[in-house]
């Protein structure tokens, strides 16, 4: 080829590669632009001389592996948020979102899955509905709670959870234990292997409202497996809730164990079993037992029948 039709490839060639350069990728809707090369900080040259095939690939492959890390560096460093009623963490209603919870004692490599509720100072809630829920965990221990209202945070006195009204139906209990409760009017009627009301009736006990919803959430648990529920009051000033609904929440083992609990009414319905298999002359439902148990009115319509909830 004589020497000026090679000058003249050659300089048409130069021409061609300074218009070469590496596109802006544009996302539209989630970033404006993202140029290739800044994720590492390597500018892209102004002149880009290919010498043959095996440079171009190594080049283009050298682009591709720099983009895929950063999209790998970006997900691995993305926080994952745990949103209500996500199990094993708990929550500092009224916020949904939650923080994990660390593996229960007695078994350390399995993966909590409790679902705690934080009741901070002033908490005001419109309803809480615990709906198609099934609990229960078998534990080395002797005492394990599928279902607990209690004072757990260290240092806390006083607190109450101020409830309009409690209702609990469609459900099957190991066992119960309420106690330290101050309940305007009081409907019991499940059928239970044995109980005992030692509800003290006090007139002097006023009917509980709490109806203003301003500033309110709402909070519904459906559809799912958790070992327990844990409604722990963490803050001296109590909390304050509309309705407290439990639906077709059912425990496998474990007691319900509820304290510090101040309400308007409180029913439980005649759908309600409650039975450890102990037979019906020792208790599996207790009221006012193990702790004061005050009431305006109660109407017991209590039915004693065997129940091996299991």
């Amino acid at each position: 080829m004589p020497d000026g039709v090679k000058q003249t490839l050659a300089l048409e060639r130069e021409e061609v590669m300074k218009k070469i350069r590496f596109p802006t990728l544009r996302i539209p809707g989630l970033f404006p632009a993202i140029n290739l090369a800044l994720p590492f900080g390597l500018p892209l040259p102004k002149h880009l001389k290919i010498g043959g095939t095996k440079a171009a690939l190594t080049t283009l492959l050298f682009i591709v592996a720099g983009f895929v890390a950063t999209i790998w560096v970006t997900v691995a460093g993305t926080t994952h948020e745990i949103i209500w009623p996500t199990a094993g963490a708990e929550y500092d209603l009224p916020s949904k979102v939650g923080e994990r919870l660390k593996p229960d004692a007695d078994s350390p490599m399995t993966a909590s899955q409790t679902l705690k509720i934080n009741l901070g100072n002033n908490t005001r809630l419109d309803k809480l509905h615990l709906t198609r829920l099934d609990l229960g965990k078998r534990s080395p221990g002797t005492d394990f709670k599928s279902f607990q209202i209690c004072r757990c945070t260290t240092g806390v006195t006083g607190a109450q959870v101020n409830v309009g009204t409690i209702t609990i139906r469609n459900s099957a209990i190991p066992s119960l234990d309420f106690g330290n409760m101050t309940v305007g009017t009081v409907q019991i009627a499940p059928r239970t292997d044995g109980h005992t009301n030692a509800i003290v009736l006090d007139s002097t006990v006023g009917s509980l409202v709490v109806d203003s919803d301003r500033g309110a959430g709402t909070f519904v648990a459906a559809d799912s497996v958790v070992d327990k529920i844990v409604v722990d009051l963490n803050g001296d000033d109590g909390a304050y809730i509309g309705e407290i609904l439990i639906d077709d929440v059912d425990s496998s083992v474990g007691e319900w164990d509820w304290d510090y609990v101040s309400a308007g009414t409180l029913i439980i319905e005649s759908n309600v079993q409650i039975g450890d298999g102990s037979g019906i002359d020792s208790a599996s439902a207790l009221f006012g037992v193990n702790g004061a148990f005050k009431a305006r009115s109660v109407t017991d319509n209590i039915v004693d029948t065997p129940l091996n909830i299991r």
